[in-house]
């Protein structure tokens, strides 16, 4: 089942190489396992099944048992379960199933977004997630992938967004809600029919998009209003790469052979999209800055 891509799951894998210690780790691997099935099975009967991920570990000390705990119908929801090691093992019945509803309230409310958003990206994806806050409040954050370019009057499309999302913050009780405007750099066409949660993992994701526009808003009173606008790029390494050889020929062309260069983080709305800002530093630690168009490697300093 692919499942593996809801949540980055992080390992930590260091040496247990010898053939006594992985014996040890498959043995303690069966015994969560079977634990594990056997509980769901007793609480649950055939609503759910197991999967197990794989064993949560560092310098051949066990700390704990990954598990996807998976909705046993046509529409399957999987939650992922951190199965701790003690003697003996516990399963959180509570904490298992406030994951399961919250994933739930997840998938309904991207649902229902991605429906609204839809009406103006008709291949748009949409990834709306409530989150708590330490004082115990709540925020949404909602990720959207447009599958269309950024235009380059991006002052127009910046207007049209912000007012979609006030006509989308009518019925929304929490205090915080940010908008993610993702743009990729053609248009895509592509019907996407897998996993939601797989489609917006990091790794996947970040390949996808070439400017991601963030609005946030926040409730004063009864009415939200707009807090934040910031702008970012999404250059992969390929793209960066291609800049800062450009930028290097012109430094050594212009003396200043040696210096750091460094491709810099714009969050301004206001900027130019044809152009990226850099940094030159020398080895004294003194500074110059300067821009270079990303597709004619054009440079003004």
């Amino acid at each position: 089942m692919k499942y593996h891509s809801i949540f980055l799951l992080t390992f930590l894998i260091f040496g247990c190489k010898a053939q006594g210690q992985n014996r040890i780790f498959k043995e303690e691997e069966k015994k969560a396992k079977e634990f594990m099935e056997s509980k769901i099975v007793e609480i649950y009967n055939d609503q759910f099944k197991t999967e197990f991920i794989g064993t949560w570990h560092e310098f051949g000390k066990i700390y704990g048992f990954k598990f996807y705990v998976v909705e046993n119908n046509d529409n399957p929801i999987a939650v992922e379960y951190n199965l701790e090691n003690q003697s003996p093992f516990e399963f959180n019945k509570e904490a298992f199933e406030k994951e399961y509803e919250s994933i739930k309230v997840k998938i309904k409310a991207s649902e229902e977004l991605e429906k609204n958003i839809r009406t103006y990206f008709s291949n748009a994806r949409v990834l709306s997630d409530r989150i708590e806050n330490r004082d115990g409040t709540y925020r949404w954050v909602n990720t959207i992938y447009t599958a269309i370019p950024l235009d380059k009057a991006k002052e127009k499309t910046f207007s049209q967004l912000d007012s979609l999302c006030m006509s989308l913050l009518k019925n929304i009780k929490e205090q915080e809600v940010f908008y993610n405007f993702y743009f990729p750099k053609k248009i895509n066409k592509a019907k996407y029919s897998d996993n939601r949660f797989s489609f917006f993992e990091y790794d996947n994701f970040r390949k996808k998009h070439m400017y991601h526009y963030r609005v946030d808003f926040t409730k004063n009173g009864e009415q939200f209003e707009k807090t934040n606008q910031k702008l970012y790029d999404n250059l992969n390494e390929k793209q960066s790469g291609k800049l800062k050889d450009s930028i290097e020929k012109w430094g050594n062309k212009n003396g200043f052979e040696d210096w750091e260069i460094s491709l810099l983080i714009e969050s301004s709305i206001d900027r130019d999209l044809d152009y990226k800002k850099f940094m030159l530093k020398s080895s004294n630690g003194e500074k110059k800055f300067g821009f270079i168009n990303k597709e004619s490697n054009e440079i003004i300093d």
